[in-house]
């Protein structure tokens, strides 16, 4: 259970990004609670296999339940790094519905459904963040969308390859 004024994180997948997620929550948390005004509790990790190793991922939160564990009522907050559209997609859509806000890592499945997806955002409420980044890990459309939002952007141009990622 999440102690009181924290905010409840669950994690959707638990690979490479994944672990590296939990261990920035970790090692990070000091900073993090300080930019956001509570502490984040990671409450469970959903994942397809148990018996994988996760260095540095007790194996108490570990899960294979993560229909169970996005609409649980300590979670917030929803970090989807699973990849995919399916089950990505159904799994983000419940999260929405049960008023959590989610993040995603998953640039293919905003390309495929995004219009699916900021429509259940907005039907219930729930906030969907992103974020899209080239050329090892620069921030791309944050900058777009908050620090250049005086300026009339046309267009952007880019060559989009998987050896970026």
């Amino acid at each position: 259970m999440k102690p009181p004024g924290s905010l409840g994180v669950a994690l959707l997948g638990c690979g490479v990004v994944g672990t590296e997620v939990v261990r920035l929550l970790d090692e990070q948390a000091h900073d993090l609670t300080a930019r956001i005004g509570s502490p984040l509790h990671l409450g469970g990790v959903a994942v397809r296999r148990l018996d994988r190793p996760r260095a540095g991922v007790a194996p108490e939160l570990l899960t294979t339940d993560a229909q169970s564990l996005v609409t649980r009522d300590d979670i917030d907050i929803v970090v989807e790094v699973i990849g995919g559209i399916e089950p990505a997609r159904t799994l983000m859509l419940a999260a929405m519905k049960a008023g959590k806000a989610v993040v995603s890592a998953n640039k293919a499945l905003l390309a495929e459904d995004g219009e699916t997806l900021f429509g259940a955002a907005r039907e219930y409420g729930a906030d969907l963040y992103y974020e899209a980044s080239v050329a090892g890990a620069i921030p791309l459309l944050r900058p777009l969308r908050e620090s250049l939002v005086g300026d009339h952007v046309l267009r952007v141009l880019g060559i989009v390859n998987g050896t970026t990622n």
